[in-house]
């Protein structure tokens, strides 16, 4: 029986507000990020969605958001599977001067500033997401995580889904709906929150 991945990136962050590469580092969500987090959840409201499980990266602006997203009514578990692309001794710095004409996809990049590959992140983001969906009673699974390990793992996700997302670039609080069968992963649908109703 197919199980139900609700993968959703936190939301907007101050580094995000400045331009800077996050990756490893952590900083706060900003009021626009604790609103899209509440759009995301108005969502899930209207769809009829509910959790059997969250889990959310360690990053303090993914905790918030599942938080947010959940009520606080919901435990979930921290897992290091879910974290950043790890940036090395990028993180911290402009994306405009370190990171020019690379950000889709990474391959290699960061390796030799001491960061993670792109195959490296996808393995983790596969395994870590196989392991729980495998797990007993979880059909309906919200899992919060970060901007570039989703574009990767979702690119990864191209020949077994029916959905495919010419733009891969996760925006915040946007959620990518994934049916798990078979220990395999199929894109159906992608929901953005739509700003516009925060006017």
């Amino acid at each position: 029986m197919a199980r139900t991945l609700y993968l959703l990136r936190h939301g907007q962050t101050m580094f995000n507000t400045r331009g800077l590469v996050q990756g490893w580092c952590d900083s706060p969500l900003t009021e626009l990020g604790r609103r899209q987090a509440e759009l995301a959840r108005d969502w899930f409201d209207e769809q009829g969605i509910r959790f059997d499980h969250a889990y959310s990266s360690p990053a303090e602006r993914a905790c918030d958001t599942v938080e947010i997203v959940t009520r606080g009514k919901l435990a979930y578990e921290r897992t290091r599977g879910l974290k950043e692309f790890h940036y090395g001794a990028i993180e911290g710095n402009s994306y405009q001067l370190v990171l020019p004409g690379t950000y889709n996809p990474y391959g290699d990049f960061l390796v030799p500033f001491g960061g993670s590959s792109e195959d490296e992140v996808i393995e983790r983001m596969r395994t870590t997401l196989a392991e729980i969906m495998e797990r007993p009673d979880h059909h309906s699974v919200l899992a919060v995580s970060h901007g570039a390990c989703t574009r990767a793992f979702i690119s990864s996700c191209d020949a077994t889904s029916d959905l495919h997302v010419p733009n891969r670039v996760a925006p915040n609080c946007s959620v990518h709906v994934l049916r798990y069968e078979n220990g395999a992963f199929n894109l159906v649908e992608r929901f953005i929150p739509d700003e516009s109703k925060l006017r």
